[in-house]
């Protein structure tokens, strides 16, 4: 791995593990919080007072953002499916650079620390009962499909090879499985199938078309 990524992968886990300094929370704390209690226990437990309580605030910045709890759900859902698909491919290109390979990787740590894989689980729970979140879900896919097939377009794959990786990224990216029966774990399996099948295929691809 080159120092420049390697560089990056830690300046991702800091801006993961750095706690905020201001007292005052912001609508995007709100919204994180709320992420956070759809992972851990689904939407039924998205409530206001344990929002409340994991900010360790009160109920009156919530109504200094949201009109309404049903707003909150609705921003919850709409950032899912705006901002949040585009958020790692953004911060590792400016990480990174435009290298599409350095920028995959990147991406799928940035994705990884983010516990993106878990949230993408919840949402598509949340999804089964709520129209608002089905269709964050379909904006979501289709920002996350555009991302990848341009990556591995960039590396050199053709259309149906470069848009059959998406295909496997975006469903290892929403996997649900019981980690008592990974063994290896998922994370050794992920780094397998990112590094030996994904990517390496694109360097037997280029062995086989080198560059005059």
């Amino acid at each position: 791995m080159c120092y420049g990524l390697f560089q990056a992968l830690r300046d991702i886990q800091k801006m993961v593990t750095t706690p905020k300094t201001s007292t005052r929370k912001k609508k995007l704390d709100w919204i994180k919080a709320g992420q956070s209690l759809l992972i851990e226990a689904g939407i039924d437990a998205v409530k206001l007072h344990p929002l409340s309580k994991k900010l360790d605030i009160s109920t009156g910045s919530f109504y200094h953002h949201f009109k309404s709890f049903e707003g909150y759900l609705s921003a919850l859902a709409d950032f899912y499916g705006t901002e949040q698909a585009q958020l790692p491919f953004d911060e590792a290109r400016n990480l990174i650079g435009n290298d599409p390979e350095q920028r995959l990787r990147a991406a799928t740590a940035i994705f990884a620390a983010g516990s993106g894989r878990q949230l993408n689980v919840a949402m598509r729970a949340w999804a089964h009962r709520d129209q608002c979140a089905f269709d964050a879900i379909h904006r979501y896919d289709k920002v996350l499909m555009k991302n990848l097939d341009a990556i591995f377009i960039d590396l050199g794959f053709d259309e149906i090879a470069a848009k059959s990786r998406t295909l496997m990224m975006m469903a290892l990216a929403s996997i649900d499985l019981d980690p008592t029966l990974m063994n290896p774990s998922y994370t050794d399996r992920w780094h397998y199938i990112r590094d030996t099948m994904i990517l390496d295929g694109n360097q037997q691809l280029s062995s086989k078309n080198p560059k005059s």
